[in-house]
Protein backbone atom coordinates (compact mmCIF):
# COMPACT_ATOMS: atom_id res chain seq x y z
CA UNK A 1 0.00 0.00 0.00
CA UNK A 2 1.20 3.14 -0.47
CA UNK A 3 1.68 5.88 1.92
CA UNK A 4 0.84 9.52 1.52
CA UNK A 5 4.52 10.36 1.55
CA UNK A 6 5.96 8.14 -0.54
CA UNK A 7 3.06 9.53 -3.36
CA UNK A 8 3.89 13.29 -2.50
CA UNK A 9 7.21 13.00 -4.56
CA UNK A 10 5.12 10.82 -7.43
CA UNK A 11 2.15 13.70 -7.14
CA UNK A 12 5.11 16.91 -7.26
CA UNK A 13 6.66 15.21 -10.23
CA UNK A 14 3.35 14.96 -11.90
CA UNK A 15 1.94 18.52 -11.21
CA UNK A 16 5.75 19.89 -12.85
CA UNK A 17 5.23 17.86 -16.01
CA UNK A 18 1.74 19.71 -16.15
CA UNK A 19 3.13 23.03 -15.71
CA UNK A 20 5.67 22.52 -18.14
CA UNK A 21 3.50 20.86 -20.62
CA UNK A 22 0.84 23.44 -20.20
CA UNK A 23 3.41 26.39 -20.24
CA UNK A 24 4.98 24.59 -23.97
CA UNK A 25 1.46 24.66 -25.38
CA UNK A 26 0.86 28.46 -24.46
CA UNK A 27 4.26 29.33 -25.40
CA UNK A 28 3.36 27.96 -28.92
CA UNK A 29 0.20 28.66 -29.30
CA UNK A 30 0.72 32.04 -31.13
CA UNK A 31 2.31 30.04 -34.03
CA UNK A 32 -0.61 30.59 -35.91
CA UNK A 33 0.24 34.25 -36.75
CA UNK A 34 3.49 34.47 -37.96
CA UNK A 35 2.68 31.47 -40.39
CA UNK A 36 -0.24 33.27 -41.64
CA UNK A 37 1.74 36.27 -42.12
CA UNK A 38 4.17 34.33 -44.29
CA UNK A 39 1.58 32.21 -46.26
CA UNK A 40 -0.09 36.32 -46.53
CA UNK A 41 3.38 37.43 -48.02
CA UNK A 42 3.07 34.42 -50.34
CA UNK A 43 -0.35 35.08 -51.81
CA UNK A 44 0.61 39.06 -52.22
CA UNK A 45 3.14 38.00 -54.39
CA UNK A 46 0.89 37.15 -56.93
CA UNK A 47 0.01 40.85 -57.61
CA UNK A 48 3.87 41.23 -59.42
CA UNK A 49 2.57 38.65 -62.04
CA UNK A 50 1.37 40.25 -65.58
CA UNK A 51 -1.08 37.33 -66.32
CA UNK A 52 -1.47 35.17 -63.07
CA UNK A 53 -4.43 32.77 -63.34
CA UNK A 54 -5.08 34.07 -67.48
CA UNK A 55 -3.96 31.30 -69.68
CA UNK A 56 -1.35 32.06 -72.14
CA UNK A 57 0.07 30.58 -74.98
CA UNK A 58 3.16 32.34 -75.27
CA UNK A 59 4.99 34.19 -72.42
CA UNK A 60 8.60 34.87 -72.32
CA UNK A 61 10.16 34.91 -68.74
CA UNK A 62 12.29 38.49 -68.24
CA UNK A 63 13.46 37.31 -64.74
CA UNK A 64 12.45 35.31 -61.42
CA UNK A 65 12.28 38.12 -59.04
CA UNK A 66 8.76 38.21 -58.30
CA UNK A 67 9.46 34.58 -57.33
CA UNK A 68 8.11 31.81 -60.25
CA UNK A 69 9.81 31.94 -63.79
CA UNK A 70 6.80 33.76 -65.50
CA UNK A 71 6.61 37.44 -66.61
CA UNK A 72 6.35 39.60 -64.10
CA UNK A 73 5.05 43.76 -63.87
CA UNK A 74 7.99 45.52 -63.07
CA UNK A 75 11.40 43.96 -61.53
CA UNK A 76 12.01 46.88 -59.67
CA UNK A 77 8.23 46.22 -58.25
CA UNK A 78 9.56 42.64 -57.31
CA UNK A 79 12.84 44.20 -55.99
CA UNK A 80 11.25 46.15 -53.46
CA UNK A 81 8.38 43.38 -52.83
CA UNK A 82 10.85 40.91 -51.60
CA UNK A 83 13.47 43.38 -50.07
CA UNK A 84 11.41 45.70 -48.22
CA UNK A 85 8.47 43.32 -47.59
CA UNK A 86 10.52 40.21 -46.71
CA UNK A 87 11.95 42.08 -43.72
CA UNK A 88 9.29 44.24 -42.82
CA UNK A 89 7.31 40.74 -42.30
CA UNK A 90 9.80 39.43 -40.67
CA UNK A 91 9.60 42.89 -37.97
CA UNK A 92 5.99 42.29 -38.15
CA UNK A 93 6.20 38.57 -36.44
CA UNK A 94 9.10 39.89 -34.20
CA UNK A 95 6.44 42.58 -32.93
CA UNK A 96 4.29 39.29 -31.90
CA UNK A 97 6.90 36.85 -30.32
CA UNK A 98 7.75 40.21 -28.08
CA UNK A 99 4.22 40.71 -26.84
CA UNK A 100 3.39 37.23 -26.79
CA UNK A 101 6.68 36.72 -24.48
CA UNK A 102 5.48 39.28 -22.66
CA UNK A 103 1.67 38.34 -22.26
CA UNK A 104 2.44 34.59 -21.37
CA UNK A 105 6.06 34.80 -19.66
CA UNK A 106 7.47 32.59 -22.41
CA UNK A 107 9.81 33.12 -24.75
CA UNK A 108 10.14 31.29 -28.43
CA UNK A 109 13.46 31.21 -30.06
CA UNK A 110 12.06 33.31 -33.13
CA UNK A 111 15.84 35.19 -33.47
CA UNK A 112 17.07 32.14 -35.50
CA UNK A 113 13.56 32.24 -38.09
CA UNK A 114 14.75 36.16 -38.71
CA UNK A 115 18.33 35.63 -38.95
CA UNK A 116 17.62 32.69 -41.71
CA UNK A 117 15.30 34.73 -43.40
CA UNK A 118 17.67 37.74 -43.43
CA UNK A 119 20.31 35.59 -43.88
CA UNK A 120 19.08 33.59 -46.89
CA UNK A 121 17.87 36.34 -48.74
CA UNK A 122 21.34 38.32 -48.93
CA UNK A 123 22.74 35.11 -49.96
CA UNK A 124 20.13 35.35 -53.21
CA UNK A 125 21.42 38.88 -53.65
CA UNK A 126 25.25 37.80 -53.95
CA UNK A 127 23.92 34.70 -55.65
CA UNK A 128 22.04 37.04 -58.38
CA UNK A 129 25.34 38.87 -59.08
CA UNK A 130 27.30 35.62 -60.60
CA UNK A 131 26.93 34.96 -64.03
CA UNK A 132 24.30 32.06 -65.01
CA UNK A 133 22.50 31.01 -68.17
CA UNK A 134 19.11 31.71 -68.15
CA UNK A 135 16.03 30.78 -70.93
CA UNK A 136 14.70 33.17 -72.53
CA UNK A 137 12.69 31.95 -75.16
CA UNK A 138 8.85 31.45 -75.67
CA UNK A 139 9.50 27.84 -75.90
CA UNK A 140 10.13 26.61 -72.35
CA UNK A 141 10.28 23.28 -72.37
CA UNK A 142 13.33 23.77 -75.20
CA UNK A 143 15.34 26.67 -73.49
CA UNK A 144 14.85 24.83 -69.96
CA UNK A 145 15.99 21.32 -71.45
CA UNK A 146 19.42 23.24 -73.23
CA UNK A 147 20.38 24.25 -69.72
CA UNK A 148 23.16 22.32 -67.90
CA UNK A 149 22.28 20.68 -64.85
CA UNK A 150 24.47 22.65 -62.52
CA UNK A 151 22.52 25.80 -63.75
CA UNK A 152 19.49 23.93 -63.57
CA UNK A 153 20.09 23.56 -59.58
CA UNK A 154 20.49 27.08 -59.29
CA UNK A 155 18.16 28.51 -61.03
CA UNK A 156 15.69 26.63 -58.30
CA UNK A 157 17.38 28.30 -56.07
CA UNK A 158 18.07 32.04 -57.91
CA UNK A 159 14.51 33.06 -56.64
CA UNK A 160 12.99 34.90 -53.57
CA UNK A 161 10.95 32.49 -52.47
CA UNK A 162 14.03 29.95 -51.38
CA UNK A 163 14.73 32.29 -48.59
CA UNK A 164 10.33 32.19 -47.32
CA UNK A 165 10.70 28.22 -47.65
CA UNK A 166 14.09 27.98 -45.03
CA UNK A 167 12.90 30.81 -42.98
CA UNK A 168 9.36 28.51 -42.63
CA UNK A 169 11.79 25.54 -41.48
CA UNK A 170 13.84 27.18 -38.94
CA UNK A 171 10.30 28.63 -37.66
CA UNK A 172 9.17 25.19 -37.32
CA UNK A 173 11.89 24.12 -35.23
CA UNK A 174 11.54 27.03 -33.43
CA UNK A 175 8.01 26.24 -32.06
CA UNK A 176 8.94 22.66 -32.39
CA UNK A 177 5.97 22.18 -34.84
CA UNK A 178 6.55 19.35 -37.45
CA UNK A 179 3.75 20.49 -39.32
CA UNK A 180 5.68 24.19 -39.95
CA UNK A 181 8.69 22.41 -40.79
CA UNK A 182 7.28 20.42 -43.43
CA UNK A 183 5.65 23.00 -44.65
CA UNK A 184 8.49 24.85 -45.35
CA UNK A 185 9.80 22.01 -47.41
CA UNK A 186 6.80 21.69 -49.62
CA UNK A 187 7.11 25.47 -50.05
CA UNK A 188 11.33 25.00 -51.12
CA UNK A 189 11.00 21.59 -52.93
CA UNK A 190 7.70 23.14 -55.51
CA UNK A 191 9.55 26.56 -55.48
CA UNK A 192 12.45 24.59 -56.95
CA UNK A 193 10.71 22.48 -59.31
CA UNK A 194 9.01 25.47 -61.06
CA UNK A 195 11.94 27.57 -61.20
CA UNK A 196 14.52 24.67 -62.56
CA UNK A 197 12.29 22.81 -64.69
CA UNK A 198 10.35 25.66 -65.94
CA UNK A 199 6.85 26.90 -64.79
CA UNK A 200 4.53 23.15 -64.61
CA UNK A 201 6.99 21.72 -66.75
CA UNK A 202 7.61 17.79 -65.91
CA UNK A 203 11.20 16.28 -66.42
CA UNK A 204 11.31 13.15 -68.11
CA UNK A 205 11.56 10.73 -65.18
CA UNK A 206 9.08 12.90 -63.67
CA UNK A 207 5.80 12.36 -66.01
CA UNK A 208 7.42 8.45 -66.36
CA UNK A 209 6.65 8.36 -62.50
CA UNK A 210 3.05 10.13 -62.55
CA UNK A 211 2.25 7.87 -65.62
CA UNK A 212 2.69 4.92 -63.54
CA UNK A 213 5.94 4.08 -64.79
CA UNK A 214 4.70 3.25 -67.88
CA UNK A 215 5.45 4.60 -71.53
CA UNK A 216 8.19 6.71 -73.03
CA UNK A 217 10.30 9.42 -70.33
CA UNK A 218 9.10 12.54 -72.58
CA UNK A 219 8.26 15.17 -70.27
CA UNK A 220 5.62 17.11 -70.07
CA UNK A 221 3.05 19.53 -68.04
CA UNK A 222 1.05 19.69 -65.03
CA UNK A 223 -1.78 22.06 -64.69
CA UNK A 224 -3.62 23.29 -61.69
CA UNK A 225 -7.53 23.66 -62.68
CA UNK A 226 -6.49 23.42 -65.78
CA UNK A 227 -4.07 26.62 -65.47
CA UNK A 228 0.23 26.66 -65.81
CA UNK A 229 0.20 29.93 -64.23
CA UNK A 230 1.85 31.46 -61.35
CA UNK A 231 -1.49 32.48 -59.30
CA UNK A 232 -2.76 28.59 -58.82
CA UNK A 233 0.63 27.22 -58.26
CA UNK A 234 1.42 30.16 -55.60
CA UNK A 235 -2.15 28.96 -53.74
CA UNK A 236 -1.08 25.45 -53.71
CA UNK A 237 2.43 26.52 -52.07
CA UNK A 238 1.09 28.22 -49.33
CA UNK A 239 -1.96 26.14 -48.89
CA UNK A 240 -0.51 24.19 -45.94
CA UNK A 241 0.43 27.38 -44.44
CA UNK A 242 -2.96 28.64 -44.39
CA UNK A 243 -4.80 25.32 -42.90
CA UNK A 244 -2.08 25.32 -40.19
CA UNK A 245 -2.52 29.05 -39.49
CA UNK A 246 -6.27 28.60 -39.25
CA UNK A 247 -6.19 25.10 -37.54
CA UNK A 248 -4.10 26.72 -34.79
CA UNK A 249 -6.24 30.14 -34.53
CA UNK A 250 -9.22 27.83 -34.34
CA UNK A 251 -7.46 25.59 -31.40
CA UNK A 252 -6.22 28.97 -29.80
CA UNK A 253 -9.69 30.25 -29.82
CA UNK A 254 -8.69 32.86 -32.15
CA UNK A 255 -5.02 32.93 -31.08
CA UNK A 256 -6.43 35.38 -28.32
CA UNK A 257 -4.90 32.81 -25.52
Amino acid sequence: MTTPTAAYPEQMLDEVRRVREQARRQAHAGAWFPVAALAVLLLASISLYEVPFAQVDQLAVTSRWAGLPDAQRSEQASYLFWFIGTPLTIALIGVWYRWRARRVGVRVPWRWFAITAMGALLALAVLAAMPIERPEDADLVKSYVDVPVLDQIRLGLFTPLMPIALAIVVLGWAERSRAVALSGVWVGAITWWQCSQGLGQLAGWQAWALSGFEGPAMGGQLTLFGLNRPGPTLILIALPLLVFAAVRAVRTRGGLR
